[in-house]
């Protein structure tokens, strides 16, 4: 059977944000739901260029486990396209969720105002705090740390050339509540007319979470084509 591993996003774990598609895709695929560095049951910790080291690693699990489709949320889908443009022959296709290839610059504020919220979270919101701990043990406040400086200060952007060479078949699959990312459909037609694009319909940044019947069915219909 084919693989498809799956990339969750900030502070999650794979079985907690693709719960709904392990449960549709694992009958006829090989599901691997990846736990990120610093978070879950991933032993290996966060390091403080976050992205860049965890990019690194995802190849090395690739190369270890075998080629497969990628499906990314958020942080998980910057994860996913970068992979595909480093190492295309690694990814049968890619699926994105919640992502912008940049931040435009009307979040910018927006963003480190998040930031240093989650920085002081322990004294902001002790229950999300405390679930946290819960979910990735003792080296929750870590990987809070790095993933946020990382993914608030250190974008990893994709630019259009970027995207213009893009030659992985992929997926933009983003909810139509979040302004940014419907704009942000439009602007990765736009720089690459062969990559597939849509927006799920009552969803917001986790449209596979919001929305997942829709979701899913899209993803297999993209899959197949993809065949």
């Amino acid at each position: 059977m084919e693989k498809i591993y799956m990339l969750h996003g900030f502070m999650g774990t794979g079985k907690l944000h693709f719960k709904e598609q392990i449960s549709h895709f694992d009958k006829r695929y090989l599901v691997d739901a990846v736990d990120l560095p610093g978070h879950g049951a991933n032993e290996y910790p966060s390091q403080e260029e976050y992205f860049k080291d965890t990019l690194e690693w995802l190849i090395q699990y690739l190369e270890s486990n075998g080629e497969g489709y990628l499906i990314g949320l958020s942080l998980g889908a910057s994860l996913a396209i970068h992979t595909a443009m480093e190492k295309p022959n690694l990814v049968k296709g890619i699926m994105l969720t919640g992502y912008s290839p940049f931040i435009p610059k009307e979040l910018e504020v927006i963003m480190e105002n998040q930031y240093n919220h989650f920085l002081n979270i322990d004294k902001n919101d002790k229950e999300t705090a405390s679930y946290f701990e819960a979910v990735h043990g003792s080296k929750w406040n870590k990987t809070l740390r790095t993933v946020l400086h990382s993914m608030t200060f250190k974008y990893p952007t994709v630019t259009n050339v970027g995207l213009s060479s893009l030659k992985v078949p992929t997926l933009l699959l983003n909810g139509d509540q979040e302004q940014h990312e419907v704009k942000a459909a439009s602007y990765v037609k736009s720089e690459n007319p062969n990559l597939k694009v849509g927006l799920i319909p009552n969803a917001g940044h986790t449209a596979n979470i919001d929305n997942p019947a829709l979701y899913n069915y899209i993803i297999e219909e993209f899959i197949s084509g993809v065949k």
